[in-house]
């Protein structure tokens, strides 16, 4: 077996280790010197400014000279040259100077990233004009599927689209979304990390943002904008994919309930009431024939139908690349410049498949009364703001921002819910109310905003990889080699090593501060052993009992999500018996996955996911329910284009 050196430095190689520093000495000093700086700073209550900014992107120039200082990308020049700027962003630091982009050019910056702890860059373009006596829009520009995608060969806007976004007043930013992400899961993730960063280093007008996007951008600014209503000034999706069944397919009648529901809750389609309220100008080529025009033309016959005004443009006899050329971008972004979000409209219709993505301008959805169905919520205000009334679906329990709902008079306020007037409560700037009380349990915990999984959630909050120890040799090695599979696999979907640990060294602390993805079983894994008293799965070797029935095969796996009974506020998720996606993409490794899986890893079925043999959703309460648990899966091809 290998030792855990090995394993440490096979996994972290990138975050590390020194990589041929004999050959590029500036990588070596940059290494040491990043780490001079986070010792001296670990003992500092705050960061100041400029290793906030700096240090970052230190981090980053580093990680570069290593991808320039090895394999397909050698360039030892270029690996000096990022080393070297790495280290004068180091020394400008020591001075107190933080680090300012010139202006008028594209130009990378870089954050730490909350959840695996990785550097990941963004790029932005500040207009010459730039001042921060006054507040700028904001264009957010999402970036289509690039297989290659890499760090040192990002996916970015030439000088001229760059220029049109300064012609029309506006600071651009381009995150780089993890890769391919979707702009989902960690990518959403990362979207918002970088408007956050925008707003932090620049004055940011937050009622003129705008979200713009290409291909997987295009869907991507379609799902962001409609996950979360009331955050953008304008959206301006550019030939991007708005229903998955029909971009790959699939047939959603003949799939399991719960990969169905999946795809639907990433369906732009499925979430059109949710644009009401937005400003939304769709472009698309009419001979597209990789994302077809139906993608557009479907939803915006949809919100049309739904009475929500939507702004569409077709390029006659053009194709997919219509974003190789200028003029999408001219149009968008000259029509960015007249579009301010609308903070408090007198109605908000929000349809809402999951507690990830819950609010919806002044309106929160707090509570369901069934997983795995959409909520439905239909509110306005009316008689002059003395009067709210909601029509709701699926819904026991909202709150309404009461900052931002244009009610005049909260004491006399009436509040009908389907017909009825319900009681309220108000506290500070909120109002509460409770349309079917739920059972409260002190373990489980409810379903709620940050713990409703499923799997993709527990990514998308600081996690960290444990790896078991507790078995036979034979047993550890098998563990070892999957911990490793899985690592170099979230390298490559993420750009970006997680934390890995074995369970003899993990901490309380980390215990505390992290979700815990725990490879083994309570036999294999010390951690999984301590909970396994309080999981809804009993995980035995092969074997997993759930609502009192057992399934068992070598060939079987488990991936189970759960809140840990350790830190009931976080995750664990549980990784036991064979390792689940050796056929799936790299990008797609998670975002098929419910609450819990036992899969055969030797069938496959829609999607490349492996077959379930029995999986689904717990319920409200976290508890295992026989309705939202489906046995068997049908098996069927999917097409090998990439979205």
């Amino acid at each position: 077996m290998k030792s855990r050196v090995t394993i440490t430095a096979t996994l972290l190689l990138l975050a590390l280790t020194p990589v041929v520093a004999e050959d590029v000495p500036g990588i070596a000093n940059l290494e040491a010197a990043i780490s001079r700086a986070e010792t001296a700073l670990a003992r500092l209550p705050d960061r100041p400014p400029e290793y906030v900014t700096n240090l970052p992107l230190a981090r980053l120039k580093l990680k570069k000279a290593r991808l320039f200082a090895e394999g397909a990308h050698f360039r030892g020049d270029a690996a000096e040259e990022e080393a070297a700027e790495g280290l004068r962003l180091l020394e400008m630091a020591e001075r107190g100077e933080v680090y300012s982009p010139p202006r008028g050019e594209l130009t990378e910056l870089a954050y730490i990233t909350r959840n695996d702890r990785t550097v990941q860059p963004y790029y932005v373009h500040i207009p010459e004009e730039y001042d921060d006596s006054r507040d700028w829009p904001l264009i957010v520009f999402l970036h289509g599927y690039v297989p290659s995608i890499t760090m040192i060969d990002p996916w970015v806007l030439s000088d001229e689209v760059c220029k049109i976004a300064e012609d029309n007043g506006a600071i651009l930013v381009i995150p780089y979304g993890r890769r391919n992400t979707d702009f989902q899961g960690v990518g959403e993730v990362d979207v918002f990390r970088v408007i956050e960063e925008m707003k932090r280093r620049y004055s940011i007008d937050e009622d003129r943002i705008h979200l713009s996007g290409v291909s997987m951008g295009g869907m991507g600014t379609w799902t962001i904008a409609l996950r979360h209503p009331g955050v953008f000034a304008g959206i301006t999706p550019i030939s991007g994919q708005t229903d998955m069944f029909r971009w790959w397919g699939w047939d959603p009648d003949g799939m399991t309930p719960f990969k169905r529901f999946m795809v639907r809750w990433t369906n732009p389609e499925e979430m059109a009431p949710n644009a009401r309220g937005q400003h939304i100008f769709v472009q698309h080529g009419e001979q597209d024939n990789l994302i077809p025009v139906v993608e557009s033309r479907s939803m915006v016959q949809r919100v049309r139908e739904l009475d929500i005004p939507i702004t569409y443009y077709e390029f006659t006899g053009e194709g997919h690349y219509i974003y190789w050329d200028t003029a999408c971008y001219e149009n968008a972004w000259r029509w960015n410049r007249d579009r301010v979000r609308e903070r408090s409209p007198e109605r908000v219709t929000f349809r809402c498949f999951s507690l990830q993505h819950n609010r919806a301008f002044w309106l929160t959805v707090d509570d369901l009364k069934t997983w795995g169905t959409p909520a439905m919520v239909d509110a306005s205000v009316i008689d002059d703001g003395r009067r709210l009334e909601i029509e709701c679906e699926n819904v026991t329990a909202l709150s309404v921002d009461l900052e931002t709902c244009p009610v005049t008079d909260v004491d006399s306020l009436a509040v009908l819910v389907n017909g009825q007037e319900v009681a309220t409560e108000v506290r500070g700037e909120t109002l509460y109310i409770v349309i079917e009380e739920a059972p409260q349990t002190h373990w489980p915990p409810r379903k709620r905003h940050g713990l409703s999984g499923p799997v993709e959630d527990v990514f998308n909050s600081r996690f960290i990889v444990v790896q078991g120890t507790t078995g036979s040799e034979e047993q550890n090695s098998a563990i070892e080699e999957q911990v490793e599979t899985w690592a170099n696999e979230w390298d490559q979907f993420a750009d970006g090593f997680p934390t890995v640990v074995t369970d003899r060294e993990l901490t309380e602390q980390q215990i505390l501060d992290s979700n815990l993805v725990l490879f083994g079983t309570p036999e294999t894994n010390s951690v999984v052993g301590r909970i396994a008293h309080q999981l809804p799965i009993e995980i035995g070797d092969q074997t997993y009992t759930i609502l009192g029935r057992t399934f068992e095969g070598e060939d079987l796996g488990l991936v189970l999500c759960y809140p840990n009974p350790l830190q009931p506020g976080r995750y664990v998720l549980i990784y036991a018996g064979e390792l689940y996606g050796r056929r799936l993409t790299i990008n797609h490794k998670h975002d098929m996955l419910p609450d819990f899986l036992i899969f055969d890893s030797t069938k496959f079925s829609v999607g490349e996911t492996e077959a379930n043999v029995f999986g689904g959703w717990f319920g409200m309460d976290w508890q295992p329910d026989p309705d939202l648990a489906w046995e068997g899966d049908s098996e069927a091809p999917s097409p090998e284009a990439e979205g």
